[in-house]
């Protein structure tokens, strides 16, 4: 075809960018290609960034031809152009490969797809074209949907079997008239401003109801006519499945696969009649959810598959709901509408799994679970009070209960672990953890201090020659707690004599448990502690710790 054209549209078709360096292989070459369309003639724009020139190309263009060319230098700044002729209109996948003159050789490829001249897609108001004789005609309008724009094209029509048919070589849209059946052609083809044609063909049947019916229209009708009355609600005949098929009975088109396939599904789903199946539509997603439906209403005995595909259609239900709800009742025993009615509340599939599956391993009823959570324990709360309470030996009700009432879960661990015969873990945390240990210190301390008031009262007892009562008497009444007072008020009481008698005793014993001599002690006693036996006795002890100690050393 001639350049000389007063219209030429140059067109940058494809612009494929070989792999950065960095990225390529050690003996690949980086090869950029643009292709420009100037009508039928297209020009390759090669350039290398890297290599050893001079260089092999060779080309294979699409159309069976393919050359090979050796090229001086290639770069990006000084590329090298391949021009090549296409003689007919259509899409050409063009391929490269380069190859360098080191040594080992480096090569390179590129490939890319193109179109030549126009592309057009014929189609029809009536899709598939099945056209059915209403009152001896049926009339069918044609558009020519054209790629590649802008640009001004030329449309030649041609509607074999047509009776009236009106278009025009400037408009993509064109009508046609058929008065007789048969099996017809309808054609367009699209010349663009440098004179490229393509053509696009449809084929147009046209019926005639009153003396032929198709074929598959006529199987379709047996077919479903075998299953009334049981699961087909009327008789058909070839006519009302053709109808069918073409819209005009439902109002929406439906293929002749479609409703064989019905048939075959109804013959299967005793609980769906062909016309249910047939209509059955959920965001366009086919047969397959309607044959899980008919799975889930086998596995739920109290729910049938006209329940569930009216909760479908209705919007009450989607899919994913029934099918995580019937999840729940195979996995966890749960309640099919008990699911059904949380998941619609907002509950996602993970919480409802998790849901079922505690109230499945704490005994619980749904319901019972319900009045936790409603409490404000949460699930893995509930989970921590089962746990806590296997370790405790406790009932975990109780620690939900105590942990709801606002106790931390490490106050009720402790409560357990400080409880005691005397003292249950819940009076201890009624009392609180604090105030209890505080209380058993006093305890303790109050303890401590009774034993050693009871030895000091021996021990008075004893150097004074009286009873342990009449000792902690004095105590407790006269002293108020005050063994000084104690020590003085006996002292006031025994005679001299009486006194040095128990003091020679005091001393036998003291030397006798510090194993010295009594005149020791009583020297003691007479001299540096000034008749005071506890400075003697603090100094013996002291004395006995040296020697101890010496004795480690």
């Amino acid at each position: 075809m001639s350049h000389n054209r007063v219209f030429s549209l140059t067109l940058v078709l494809a612009l494929l960018l070989v792999t950065p360096t960095a990225a390529l292989a050690q003996d690949e070459l980086p090869i950029t290609v643009v292709p420009t369309v100037t009508c039928d003639d297209v020009d390759f724009e090669v350039a290398v960034e890297w290599g050893t020139a001079p260089y092999s190309l060779t080309w294979e263009f699409g159309d069976g031809d393919s050359i090979t060319v050796t090229v001086t230098d290639i770069t990006p700044l000084v590329p090298h152009t391949t021009s090549h002729p296409y003689s007919v209109s259509g899409d050409y996948e063009w391929t490269l490969s380069i190859v360098d003159s080191s040594d080992p050789q480096k090569t390179g490829t590129a490939s890319g797809t193109m179109t030549i001249g126009p592309t057009v897609t014929l189609i029809a108001d009536v899709m598939p074209t099945f056209l059915i004789l209403d009152s001896g005609e049926v009339t069918a309008n044609f558009t020519a949907e054209v790629a590649n724009e802008p640009s001004s094209y030329t449309y030649q029509w041609n509607f074999e079997g047509a009776s009236i048919s009106t278009s025009f070589s400037d408009s993509n849209i064109a009508s046609a008239t058929y008065t007789s059946a048969g099996k017809f052609t309808a054609s367009v083809t699209v010349t663009d401003g440098c004179g490229l044609t393509t053509t696009d063909t449809l084929l147009i049947v046209v019926f005639d109801p009153q003396t032929y019916c198709h074929p598959r229209a006529q199987q379709i009708a047996d077919a479903v006519n075998s299953l009334y009355p049981g699961q087909a609600e009327t008789l058909y005949t070839c006519v009302d499945i053709y109808e069918i098929f073409l819209g005009s009975l439902t109002g929406t088109q439906t293929g002749f696969g479609r409703l064989w396939h019905a048939y075959q599904l109804a013959s299967t789903i005793e609980d769906l009649t062909w016309e249910q199946i047939r209509d059955w539509s959920l965001d366009g997603t086919g047969w397959g959810l309607l044959v899980q439906l008919d799975r889930f209403a086998d596995a739920i005995d109290e729910v049938g598959i006209a329940d569930l595909i009216e909760r479908v259609l209705s919007g009450e239900n989607t899919m994913s709901q029934i099918r995580t709800a019937l999840r729940n009742v195979v996995r966890y025993e749960a309640d099919f509408e008990d699911a059904l009615s949380r998941l619609v509340d907002g509950a996602s599939p993970g919480e409802m799994g998790q849901f079922y599956r505690l109230a499945q391993e704490m005994d619980l009823t749904p319901e019972i679970l319900d009045n936790y959570l409603e409490m404000g324990i949460s699930m893995p709360e509930l989970k921590h009070a089962a746990k806590l309470a296997a370790q405790t030996d406790s009932d975990w009700a109780t620690l939900a209960a105590a942990h709801a009432a606002g106790q931390s879960w490490g106050e009720i661990g402790q409560a357990y672990r400080l409880a005691d015969e005397d003292t249950e873990a819940t009076e201890i945390l009624e009392i609180g953890i604090q105030e209890f240990r505080r209380q058993q210190r006093e305890e303790v301390r109050e303890e401590s201090e009774t034993e050693r008031d009871l030895r000091t009262a021996v021990r008075l007892a004893e150097q004074y020659d009286v009873n342990e009562t009449e000792v902690m008497d004095v105590f407790n009444n006269q002293c108020d707690a005050d063994w000084s007072c104690v020590r003085s008020h006996f002292r006031e009481q025994a005679p001299e004599n009486d006194q040095s008698e128990k003091n020679q005793r005091t001393a036998a014993r003291l030397a006798a448990q510090y194993s010295v001599s009594e005149e020791d002690v009583m020297g003691l006693f007479n001299g540096v502690c000034q008749d005071d036996w506890n400075c003697v006795r603090s100094y013996l002890r002291d004395q006995a710790r040296g020697e101890r100690g010496k004795d480690k050393d």
